[in-house]
């Protein structure tokens, strides 16, 4: 006699780490910002690729410091002067980006360098999710560039909030033991810093060189 009992459905075997396809853009912004420590597990089960993380997200977020810059221009009483000189907006509008997108990308390199030495596991991928996906933070920052005058709070709040995403993603990602992560943590946002500095102090060269040149 058949046995017409129904049976337990057999649940599906979970998926292997780094075989989820990443969350939209949308949904990665808001996550990584409203509930970072969840949405770090999410993103180490997540397939990616250092290109990927780099087009898909970093490009793209990168814009929203020149694109504030440039409406906070339209709006400041000297906007006309400014945005009547167009080589000069689009070279300073490319150097804001290049800061932006350059700090971030950058960070995701070292990160991955400095690994072995502070007891994390060297992974390019990791690395950079980390760094980009903690870039969130500063990107987003970035919309106080639309009052120009306040410029350095980008710097205060965008990697202050990134750096505390870092702390909480690196034991996550980088398999940092979580009385390293501090040190590790510390590291990170010193060299962001410096990175930003640099960056900064190159751009502003080229855009007073240009200047001079011009007067010339």
């Amino acid at each position: 006699m058949s046995d017409d009992r129904p049976t337990e459905a057999t649940p599906p075997p979970a998926a292997p780490a780094g075989s989820t396809p990443p969350r939209g853009l949308f949904d990665r912004v808001k996550n990584i910002l409203v509930s970072p420590a969840a949405e770090w597990r999410v993103i180490d089960g997540e397939a990616n690729s250092v290109g990927g993380l780099i087009t898909g997200y970093a490009l793209i977020l990168a814009a929203i410091a020149p694109l504030a810059m440039l409406l906070g221009m339209f709006l400041s009483p000297f906007g006309a002067y400014i945005t009547g000189n167009i080589g000069f907006l689009i070279k300073l509008l490319l150097i804001i980006y290049a800061i932006s997108l350059g700090t971030v990308v950058l960070l995701g390199f070292i990160i991955d360098a400095l690994a072995p030495s502070l007891g994390g596991t060297k992974n390019g991928v990791q690395a950079m999710k980390l760094a980009v996906y903690a870039g969130t933070a500063f990107w987003i920052a970035g919309l106080i560039l639309i009052l120009p005058d306040l410029w350095f709070l980008w710097l205060v709040l965008g990697v202050g909030y990134g750096g505390f995403l870092v702390w909480l993603g690196l034991p996550i990602l980088m398999r940092v033991p979580p009385d390293k992560a501090p040190a590790y943590a510390g590291a990170v946002i010193g060299i962001w810093l410096v990175l930003f500095v640099i960056l900064q102090q190159i751009g502003w060269r080229i855009i007073w060189s240009g200047l001079i040149y011009g007067m010339m």
